[in-house]
């Protein structure tokens, strides 16, 4: 338990061991805030959390620098970021974070770097060497303010398309979404992809409903993301095959 009084406490955190570690370590910190926030000690929860902060913000910026032309985005994925990790930070059943800190930041500051550009209608499907494919997966938001009704000179309610929700058009896609998750034999799989894909959960929910850890879901929605794309592209390639001439 780290003792809030000691009066060497600054320098002990900013210590460092020969490999280039901190002497107290972040999954540490992250047990005495869990400790003090149980025992009813904010202002100890609030001083270690300004020093967990201060050690990832190197991180968070190292993962927005691909939104540097956008600055007010860079500001609100640094923000997410930070709000996820102290959220997180004192909730004693999130256990991924406490296993492996290094890999759990790592992945809190992908998922929220990537929701950003989904939001914004910048996130693209990647090829096999990661270079952007096809169009934008996602509508920006800019554009998507326009569609809401707006009341016209004579003060009846209009809007700038005739129907911004075509139900035939979502009706398909649905089916067509059950139609491709059959492709996966296992049904936890495709829970975890419906929770994930369709439902937009937190991985940490959908860890809790699953009642497997963060880690493993994660590999299985990987795993199983990656053979929905294969059988997917095999369906492409038999459509698009040119039928061979028989005379």
């Amino acid at each position: 338990m780290i003792d809030l009084s000691d009066p060497t406490l600054d320098e002990r955190l900013q210590r460092r061991t020969a490999d280039g570690r901190y002497e107290l370590g972040e999954c540490d910190i992250v047990a005495n805030i869990r400790a003090l926030r149980a025992a009813g000690n904010m202002a100890g929860v609030r001083q270690l959390c300004e020093v967990l902060l201060q050690r990832c913000a190197p991180v968070f910026q190292r993962h927005t620098q691909g939104l540097q032309h956008r600055p007010e985005l860079r500001e609100e994925a640094i923000a997410n970021m930070a709000e996820h990790l102290l959220r997180e930070a004192q909730d004693a059943s999130e256990v991924f974070m406490t296993k492996n800190f290094i890999h759990y930041l790592r992945c809190l500051c992908a998922d929220e770097f990537n929701r950003v550009l989904r939001q914004e209608g910048l996130y693209y499907r990647r090829d096999d060497e990661g270079r952007p494919a096809g169009r934008p997966q996602h509508v920006p938001r800019s554009l998507v303010e326009p569609l809401s009704p707006w009341n016209d000179d004579e003060g009846q309610m209009c809007a700038d398309v005739a129907d911004p929700d075509d139900q035939y058009e979502a009706m398909h896609a649905g089916d067509e979404c059950q139609r491709i998750l059959m492709y996966l034999q296992d049904p936890l799989d495709r829970k975890i992809m419906i929770l994930r894909v369709l439902e937009e959960m937190k991985w940490d929910d959908i860890a809790t409903l699953c009642e497997r850890t963060d880690r493993t879901v994660r590999l299985r929605f990987e795993r199983a993301r990656r053979y929905l794309r294969e059988c997917v592209m095999r369906e492409q390639h038999v459509i698009c095959r040119p039928a061979i001439y028989q005379p």
